[in-house]
């Protein structure tokens, strides 16, 4: 799975920079309450667009705000992936084994306890004796390959672009050199496409002198983002609700982008990790630096307001000397990476629910705002959307629960489990007539197991899914009696092993139990 487009700070900055010029224009907000460009925090501005949603706007505002917030969700997962690398990483250094690290991130052998608030679905506890630290390591190889050629903060002038020499061994200008033909084709069919709809942009004139001098290089997917952002968010183009020209050529753009990103490495599905109480943590980590005197714990935000990201971004600039202490903080900072992977989560099912809400079904928007997640149809970024919302509710991210949290169909397991919920008046009177059929029978002890494991549910008063289990062998221990010669009205039990028959999975189960004999 290719993972989302790289995003520098440029782009970024662009990004709140038209956010900003729409908002003001459609007058959506006070000048004094918009995001400042010059300090950006993608989420902080997904934060504004959610105080101030352009309702009452052009639609095109709404469509084009949809369309960024996307960029800011990717731009969230980049830091994410960078701020628990930094903690991996220091966290080896500074003495952390991978199994204590994976511990915290809910990976390796403990990966199933739940706590009593814990919004995850139960897993069954991990077997055999594989190596606990291997999880860890797995994750740190993989975002080791992910940020390998990271450059968040590259410089697009023109002089600079064209100052970087050809190396070979690097794999991005291998890369660029066997896709030199598509980004020339994708830059003219943009800039066509620009003209044709009015849209005029720098960068789209940036990318075709690239093209023109044969200057393509390693930044060269970067100013294509521009282009295909200014391009894509213009009025003439996000007005469009049909798939036009344009917009397959931002799709092809963005596509091979997802591909300059994927260089080396690959994304994933990440399972949910362990909920994290912040407040909790800062109190921790202001207790730790309270003992050992640390002057800079003034800038240590407040445990009643502070966010996961400003607290990281306190452990990075200010480092324990204490290397004991230190490695406590990795692990806090661990924690919440955490944290802040369900804050991105319910950030992206926010915004993609806003931008599923504009126009019909079959709206081009929808594949625009996938493109920026490797995402080529509209309905990758239904499911999406839908993977999410199970997570939310239902606290399962996994993609091999999400027929069930995707509501596509009901799954059977949890069909059951609903069956058996709202028929525990039939399945008690089953029980009963079960039990009081063995009054008239002869068990030996050694051979009515079930049947006291019924006795024992039926006291309890509730039954579950595996109840229908215990009456399934339960119904097999008094049919074996009734073969010792018993004497009860076969009419009467007939009824009775028809009725435990008519249960979900009893009868499949009942079928298995009894022996074939084949003839050769």
């Amino acid at each position: 799975m290719l993972p989302p487009v790289r995003l520098s700070r440029f782009e970024l900055v662009s990004c709140v920079q038209r956010i900003v010029g729409r908002h003001l224009d459609a007058g959506c907000c006070e000048p004094n309450e918009t995001p400042s460009p010059a300090r950006v925090d993608p989420r902080e501005v997904l934060a504004y667009l959610r105080r101030h949603p352009a309702a009452e706007s052009p639609d095109w505002v709404m469509r084009a705000d949809a369309m960024d917030a996307q960029l800011l969700v990717v731009a969230s997962t980049w830091d994410r992936w960078r701020s628990e690398r930094y903690h991996l990483r220091g966290g080896l250094a500074d003495g952390l084994f991978y199994d204590q690290m994976g511990a915290v991130l809910g990976l390796g052998r403990e990966s199933h306890r739940r706590t009593e608030n814990d919004p995850r679905p139960a897993r069954r506890r991990r077997t055999g004796r594989g190596d606990p630290h291997q999880p860890a390591r797995a994750r740190l190889a993989t975002l080791s390959d992910l940020l390998r050629h990271d450059d968040p903060n590259p410089d697009l002038s023109r002089g600079v672009r064209r100052e970087n020499e050809v190396e070979l061994e690097d794999p991005r200008w291998t890369w660029v050199i066997d896709h030199r033909e598509q980004l020339g084709h994708v830059s003219y069919q943009l800039a066509a496409a620009a003209g044709r709809h009015g849209v005029t942009s720098r960068w789209v004139d940036e990318l075709i002198a690239d093209v023109d001098s044969d200057a393509v290089s390693p930044a060269t997917p970067a100013v294509l983002g521009l282009a295909i952002a200014e391009v894509r968010t213009a009025r003439a183009v996000v007005e469009l609700t049909t798939t036009h020209a344009v917009h397959r050529i931002l799709l092809t753009g963005e596509a091979l982008r997802c591909q300059f990103s994927g260089i080396g490495c690959h994304a994933h599905w990440q399972s949910a990790p362990p909920p994290t109480d912040v407040a909790s943590l800062v109190r921790e980590i202001a207790h730790r630096r309270d003992r050992l005197g640390d002057s800079r714990l003034d800038h240590l935000p407040s445990p009643e307001v502070a966010e996961p990201a400003m607290v990281l971004a306190f452990l990075r600039r200010s480092p324990c000397t204490n290397r004991a202490a230190r490695a406590l903080d990795h692990l806090a900072g661990l924690q919440l990476c955490n944290a802040l992977w369900w804050q991105d989560r319910a950030a992206e099912l926010t915004a993609l629910r806003a931008g599923l809400k504009i126009g019909s079904p079959r709206d081009v928007l929808r594949r625009q705002l996938g493109a920026v997640h490797a995402i080529t149809r509209g309905q990758g970024v239904q499911d999406r959307f839908d993977r999410l919302a199970g997570l939310a509710e239902f606290g399962q991210p996994d993609e091999k629960q999400g027929r069930e949290a995707r509501r596509i169909r009901t799954a059977p397991a949890n069909a059951e489990d609903h069956w058996v919920a709202a028929n525990q008046a039939a399945i008690d009177q089953v029980a009963f007539a079960l039990l009081s059929m063995t009054s008239a029978l002869v068990v030996p002890e050694e051979e009515r197991e079930w049947l006291d494991l019924l006795a024992l549910e039926r006291k309890d008063g509730t039954y579950t899914r595996s109840s229908l289990v215990t009456i399934a062998y339960a119904a097999e221990e008094v049919q074996a009696a009734l073969g010792s010669g018993a004497k009860v009205p076969s009419i009467e039990v007939k009824k009775i092993l028809d009725a435990v028959d008519a249960l979900p999975t009893v009868k499949r189960i009942r079928a298995a139990t009894n022996t074939v004999d084949y003839e050769l």
